[in-house]
């Protein structure tokens, strides 16, 4: 029984194995449902390495393809293999190497393609509603928790204290419970 065990567990790790190996590894997407695929599109390496990856990965970062995906630059090029994001992306890397700045780039596109581009608005004007309310939220309910622990704490204080039983009425009770447990004791 054993025996059979060990062989059919050897012969799914060597399936398993040839399965994997036959399955070529791809990070990108390559399904039609996805607006702006291109097949054709250049791939021309990660370029995220040094102090130039570095700022191409921020930039990359904080700027949104616009293919339709919502995904960043960085995200949409290697897994959605748009035709959008390698242009934006040697776009980016072209102009690093120029020794322009990543604050000058970002200018850029938002002036090529409106504030929409970028993965968080900037904070100026109604987005600081954005920036701020949550903080706002968070230390109203903070407060709110606050106000309702100390009601819940004055409200335990006014709670009259109990009196000490007089030894009649404890005698009394005690023979009440013990007649009670007698009644409800089981039979066996």
């Amino acid at each position: 029984m054993i025996a059979r065990h060990t062989v059919a567990g050897a012969l799914l790790v060597a399936l398993t194995g040839a399965f994997i190996t036959a399955v070529p590894s791809a990070a990108q997407s390559t399904g039609p449902e996805h607006a702006g695929f291109d097949a054709t599109a250049p791939r021309d390496g990660h370029y995220h390495h040094g102090e130039l990856g570095e700022m191409l990965m921020a930039l990359e970062t904080s700027i949104r393809c616009n293919c339709g995906c919502g995904l960043d630059v960085h995200s949409c090029q290697f897994q959605m293999q748009c035709g959008v994001s390698p242009v934006w992306s040697k776009r980016m890397r072209d102009a690093l190497e120029r020794g322009e700045s990543v604050e000058a780039i970002r200018a850029g596109f938002v002036a090529e393609y409106g504030p929409t581009v970028l993965m968080a608005p900037p904070p100026e004007g109604f987005n600081l509603v954005g920036y701020l309310l949550p903080a706002a939220a968070i230390l109203t309910a903070g407060m709110l928790v606050g106000l309702i622990a100390r009601g819940n704490a004055q409200r335990r204080a006014a709670v009259a204290p109990v009196e000490a039983v007089d030894p009649e009425r404890e005698a009394k009770l005690q023979a009440a419970l013990k007649e009670l447990d007698e009644l409800e004791s089981p039979d066996w």
